[in-house]
């Protein structure tokens, strides 16, 4: 209101009712624009998949017979994950392979329900008779998207990554529920009504639907049948930086790992393995406020072990060199010269730590005895004689070395522990030392210092 020499304006008076009046109107416009807002983006959604649905759809049948194959021949290994390679999506539409590497969730799947619709046409019968759903496996070059636990920052979430490390810790396989099914609880009518369970792990936007029912639409009460229910096996597992991936005097990164049904007990602990997945963050449910950091994981799409990978690690010079190498007579003094070539003396010593390094041949007899064929050394010498810098020596050439030190060291942390997860309160085995260096080198300095225990 304004004064004019004390008298109070007319024109004033009605403005605040009005200005009220407009304030609701825009309000309850403002939300009925919202509502409609939010069904057209649930409508525009679902038409997207959809026509995702419809171009996958398209491209398997225009190559019928290939996929046909591929479909047959997995099933034929029992397997349910068909490979799918991102040079063939890139044929299918430029720049296609990106978006499914930066979306993963929107593409997979509507892709993986066209491939389900397709062996329901083509072989129906193996359609019915299918144990786990079909998935499809992202193979290819994923450029910056491969990376180790250390690449695994903020810049990867919701992305398909594909990760190298060692697992250190796998936890025990436990059934989850995937669909429940429930009977009335007073009467045996042969009623039964049946909830999808989703969780965050599930590639699909309502993780929380369906809850435990307790009773049905006619208040008629409700009971679990644990017998009728589907399941699906669910692990988890870390995964650590490979010590010669991680930098000097940092200690490496490790990433939990989420593995269901078919992947589940693929990996054991101090296996080397590739992990293709998408990079998921967790926020906890429930309270009014947040700190704003929630615990990231990765749902596993495909589990290698990188022992399974067969690449040639050498070109066409570096074999003419090795063979070169081998023709000399002193062919064996000249390796041993050029070991720890700082050091001086000490001949005899670099030349059992290269026959160490270098293996006898290993045999496995019929009666099932395994004889091994790697020499274990034990160095003795007074101080400052290089047994510590022969033995970093040995770390830095070998393809795979884990150094530890007598002093910390026990016999359970040298092999493999049980841990108990202080979350979940569930026993898991994590790999020690020697396990993590299986096929290679393990150097520990002081041995002398661990008890007779041990």
């Amino acid at each position: 209101r304004s004064r004019s020499h004390g008298v109070t304006s007319r024109l004033s008076r009605p403005r605040a009712p009005f200005v009220l009046c407009f304030t609701m109107a825009a309000l309850s416009g403002a939300g009925s624009i919202g509502a409609m807002g939010g069904v057209d983006a649930v409508n525009r959604e679902r038409d997207e998949y959809e026509a995702r649905v419809r171009k996958f759809s398209d491209f398997i049948h225009s190559n019928r017979e290939e996929w046909e194959k591929v479909l047959d021949t997995a099933l034929a290994n029992n397997r349910f994950r068909v490979r799918l390679d991102l040079k063939d999506l890139k044929k299918l539409e430029d720049g296609l392979d990106r978006r499914v590497m930066r979306e993963p969730v929107k593409f997979l799947p509507a892709w993986e329900e066209a491939l389900l619709s397709f062996m329901r046409e083509t072989n129906e019968k193996a359609a019915k008779a299918l144990q786990q759903p079909l998935k499809i496996d992202i193979h290819g070059s994923f450029g910056r998207n491969h990376v180790t636990p250390r690449g695994m920052t903020h810049m990867m979430l919701s992305q398909l990554v594909k990760v190298e490390g060692i697992v250190t810790k796998a936890g025990l396989t436990a059934p989850k529920i995937l669909q429940s099914m429930h009977v009335h609880k007073s009467m045996e009518d042969g009623h039964i009504e049946q909830r999808d369970h989703r969780d965050q792990t599930a590639f699909v936007n309502s993780s929380a639907a369906g809850a435990m029912p307790t009773a049905d639409s006619e208040g008629n009460e409700l009971a679990l049948e644990i017998g009728l229910s589907v399941y699906k096996d669910y692990q988890k597992f870390l995964i650590q930086e490979a010590p010669e991936a991680a930098p000097a005097g940092q200690i490496p990164r490790s990433i939990e790992v989420i593995c269901e049904d078919d992947l589940a007990d693929k990996a054991k602990p101090g296996d080397r393995v590739q992990v293709t997945g998408v990079y998921k963050s967790f926020p906890k449910s429930g309270g009014d406020f947040t700190d704003g950091i929630w615990p990231a994981r990765l749902i596993a799409t495909n589990i290698t072990l990188i022992k399974d990978m067969t690449e040639a690690p050498f070109v066409s010079d570096d074999v003419k060199n090795i063979k070169m190498v081998a023709a000399r007579k002193d062919a064996f003094q000249l390796l041993a010269r050029s070991f720890a070539p700082s050091i001086c003396g000490h001949e005899k010593v670099k030349a059992g730590l290269l026959l160490q390094m270098i293996g006898g041949t290993e045999k496995n007899l019929p009666n099932g005895t395994h004889l091994r064929g790697d020499i274990n050394v034990l160095l003795v010498g007074d101080p400052s004689c290089g047994k510590s810098q022969m033995l970093r020596f040995v770390m830095n050439i070998a393809p795979l070395a884990v150094s530890t030190t007598g002093r910390g060291s026990s016999g359970v942390g040298l092999t493999a522990a049980m841990i108990r997860d202080p979350a979940t309160r569930e026993f898991a085995l994590e790999a020690g030392a020697m396990v993590l260096a299986d096929r290679g080198v393990i150097c520990i300095d002081e041995f002398d210092k661990m008890s007779l225990n041990d």
